[in-house]
C-alpha cells in the first residue's frame, strides 16, 4: 500500500527532467511507512483471539467488547428481546442513534407492547432529527404513555412535541406534572422551571 501510494505521488514527475525526485519519493514513502510501523508497532505481539477477549462477565469488559458479544448473541438468537434490549441501550449510550433506532424496533417486532423500546425509538429518531420531535416520534411517545402514564422520558418529549408546535398550554401542563417530587436544585428541575417561566 505504501509503495502504490508512493507510485502515485510520483507519477506525475515520471515524465519529466525529475526522475531522481520521482524515484526519491518512490522510495520515501514505504522506507518512512516502515520506520513509522516499527517505532509504534511491534511485530513480535502475538495475536490476540477475538474469543479470550469476549470472556467474562459483561460488567467487567470495554463497551467494544460486550457490543460484539451482544452481536454474536443476536446472530444465534434473533428473537431474543433482551439482548436487542441491550443493544438499543448500549447504541444510544454511544450516540449511534441510527443503529440504536434499528435494535429499538427489533424489540417492538418482537414485543409490540413494550414501552421502553417505543420511548427509546421515538428518543432515538429525534436525536436523529437534531431534537425535532417529528410525527412518528410523537406516536410513539403517545402509544407509550397511553401505557404508562406515568413515563417521564415520555412525558419530556411529549411536552417538547408540544412546545415545538406552540402548544405551550399543553407543554406546561406536563412540565408542572413533572416537577412533582423533583428536588428544587436538581438540573432537571432547575431547566423545567426555566421553560415555565419563559
Amino acid at each position: 500500500m505504501a509503495c502504490a501510494i508512493g507510485y502515485a505521488l510520483s507519477a506525475p514527475l515520471h515524465a519529466s527532467p525529475q526522475k531522481r525526485t520521482a524515484l526519491t519519493l518512490l522510495a520515501a514513502v514505504p522506507l518512512v511507512s516502515l520506520g513509522i510501523y516499527l517505532s509504534l508497532g511491534n511485530p513480535q505481539s502475538p495475536d490476540a483471539p477475538l474469543a479470550p477477549r469476549l470472556s467474562g462477565s459483561l460488567e467487567e469488559l470495554p463497551p467494544g467488547a460486550v457490543m460484539a458479544k451482544l452481536e454474536q448473541r443476536l446472530r444465534a438468537a434473533p428473537d431474543d428481546a433482551t439482548g436487542w434490549l441491550l443493544m438499543a441501550r448500549l447504541r444510544m449510550t454511544i450516540e449511534d442513534y441510527a443503529k440504536a433506532a434499528d435494535a429499538w424496533q427489533r424489540v417492538l417486532d418482537i414485543e409490540r407492547d413494550n414501552g421502553e423500546a417505543m420511548v427509546g425509538l421515538a428518543q432515538a429518531l429525534i436525536e436523529q432529527d437534531g431534537g425535532i420531535v417529528s410525527a412518528a416520534a410523537v406516536g410513539l411517545l403517545d402509544a407509550a404513555l397511553a401505557r404508562e402514564p406515568e413515563n417521564f422520558a415520555a412525558r419530556f418529549w411529549r411536552a417538547e412535541a408540544h412546545d415545538q408546535l406552540g402548544e405551550t398550554a399543553k407543554a406546561k401542563i406536563l412540565w408542572r406534572q413533572m416537577l412533582v417530587g423533583l428536588p428544587d436544585n436538581m438540573p432537571l428541575a432547575l431547566m423545567l422551571d426555566k421553560r415555565l417561566a419563559k
